[in-house]
């Protein structure tokens, strides 16, 4: 059994961790023959996917929206090469339109949920054929370490060494997010509802793995939230310092759960950043999109990280449905009170799955052009698309010299 796993092109790379996954599952848990192989639409050109997957049993994509585009137009090649070859569509976009994205000609099978059992499933049954719904992975430590050679991690460490200066890996170390902001998934399209942790000594074995077979300087966490859970937060940074693994990390917190007493232990335990989800300075708005946040813990948190010592990288967005001029002028005043050491602004942009979304008015939407950090279709009751995009610029303008890696390139 030949099987490819693609990650169609966007901007990020991190993405290809899921592919990694998806292929240590089945090395593990597939009983017959099986050989695998991966690109990366990111490094690799459509020749070289094209080519290296027409002889393929299954091909097989996970795809956020944006990626759904490219995604399609490799199936169809690779199907115009190769009708036999079986094409699976997984992943964020698949999960929350499986109807919509099993009505393209060049799709067979779509994966709704975790891709790892879903996979498992298809690879063991055959004969599957439309939607297939996965089970939930209910213990996470039954997941090994992502296939790091198979997603090719030298050629992410030589992009993040050459545009940061340091060898950066991502990991996991729970799925779901436990909260319900409208213009966000929360992943539960693809994990469902049920808060997931994987043990601490899981993921810190990852961790002096990916110190000493790939010698990575600093670790970022893509969970949604590493403070969803306090006390398995604080157990991690214990159990951390006491091992004596000392390789620097970076997180996303959720500031209404954030203590004093957890950022100190997370510095002691070399967190060195925190990215924070602050959206916006006027509490109407943190409280119509429903962030569980107030502009008084958003001002907390950021004092006391800077207190022990921690950096802080904040996002803001502009686009919220009642927003209005004189919103975005608290947002810029939040902003400015928190003097935080790196800054984001995105517009909102209504992807399939969240709150926002609207199969009627954003059907045709081309994603591949659109995500959070340009579109140009999203507007809002009080606010033009340009309007939104001017904001975007104003508030670039004013921390021009704190702007994080994406919008530095912009």
């Amino acid at each position: 059994m030949k099987v490819t796993l693609i990650r169609p092109h966007y901007f990020s790379c991190w993405e290809s961790l899921a592919c990694g996954s998806i292929a240590s599952y089945l090395k593990r848990y597939y009983k017959g023959d099986l050989e695998l192989q991966f690109f990366d639409g990111f490094f690799d050109d459509d020749k070289q996917i094209i080519e290296g997957s027409v002889d393929s049993d299954y091909v097989c994509f996970s795809c956020t929206s944006p990626q759904m585009k490219h995604a399609l137009f490799l199936a169809e090649k690779i199907k115009a090469e190769n009708p036999r070859v079986t094409t699976v569509f997984g992943g964020h976009h698949p999960s929350s339109l499986p109807k919509e994205t099993e009505d393209f000609p060049n799709v067979d099978i779509v994966v709704v949920g975790e891709g790892e059992t879903g996979m498992l499933a298809v690879l063991n049954l055959q004969k599957i054929e439309g939607i297939w719904r996965s089970r939930t992975i209910e213990n996470l430590d039954t997941v090994p370490y992502p296939d790091r050679k198979l997603i090719r991690q030298d050629r992410t460490l030589a992009l993040t060494e050459k545009n940061d200066g340091e060898r950066i890996a991502s990991a996991s170390s729970s799925r779901v997010c436990p909260f319900n902001c409208i213009f966000c998934t929360g992943d539960h399209d693809v994990f469902g509802y049920k808060i997931r942790h994987r043990s601490v000594w899981h993921i810190l074995d990852e961790m002096e793995q990916l110190v000493n077979e790939w010698h990575i300087d600093f670790l970022k966490f893509v969970d949604a939230e590493l403070n969803s859970s306090k006390s398995w937060l604080q157990e991690f940074c214990e159990e951390k310092i006491r091992q004596g693994i000392t390789v620097p990390f970076g997180c996303n917190i959720h500031a209404a759960i954030m203590d004093y007493d957890t950022l100190e232990l997370m510095h002691k335990a070399n967190c060195r950043d925190i990215w924070v989800g602050c959206e916006s300075g006027s509490p109407p708005i943190l409280k119509e999109i429903q962030k569980g946040l107030t502009v008084e813990q958003i001002v907390q948190v950021f004092l006391w990280a800077k207190q022990v010592g921690i950096r802080r990288r904040a996002y803001f967005m502009v686009g919220f449905p009642s927003e209005t001029r004189e919103d975005f002028k608290m947002t810029l005043d939040l902003a400015e009170r928190i003097d935080a050491d790196v800054y984001g602004c995105t517009i909102l942009c209504p992807y399939p799955g969240t709150a926002l979304y609207d199969a009627t008015l954003h059907a045709n939407v081309n994603w591949s052009a659109a995500d959070e950090y340009h579109n140009d279709f999203w507007r809002t009751k009080n606010l033009t698309n340009e309007e939104l995009k001017t904001m975007q610029s104003e508030f670039m303008d004013k921390f021009k010299d704190r702007l994080c890696f994406r919008q530095k390139k912009v």
